[in-house]
């Protein structure tokens, strides 16, 4: 029996390091879209959409990162998609990227 609790504890450790790795990895992409420095972004939520995200075509299972308020001008909200492993699937709105390079010109 206490070799039973002992695996389900480190069961239970590893699928943590894992959810904490595929953050940080999609995290990090956010972080590479957004640039350095990143504009204000306001208060960031970040959500696990296990059961996938319906507005995104195939349902994919994705990290939901959402911003807001920000200061990107005719974005007063974002949210940004990432995999698990860390690759921007889609974006809030979707020309995103061109509207943070707008901002940051260098």
């Amino acid at each position: 029996m206490a070799r039973l609790f002992w695996l389900t504890v480190m069961a239970a450790f590893v699928a943590a390091l894992l959810a904490g790795a595929s953050w940080a990895a999609s995290l990090m992409a956010v972080g590479t879209l957004l640039g350095a420095p990143p504009p204000e972004m306001g208060t960031q939520a970040s959500t696990f959409l296990w059961q996938g995200a319906p507005q995104l075509a195939g349902h994919p299972r994705v990290w939901r990162f959402a911003f807001g308020p920000t200061v990107i001008p005719g974005a007063p909200t974002v949210r940004i998609y990432v995999t698990p492993l860390g690759r921007v699937v889609a974006t809030e709105p979707a020309d995103l990227e061109a509207r943070v390079k707008a901002l940051h010109p260098y």
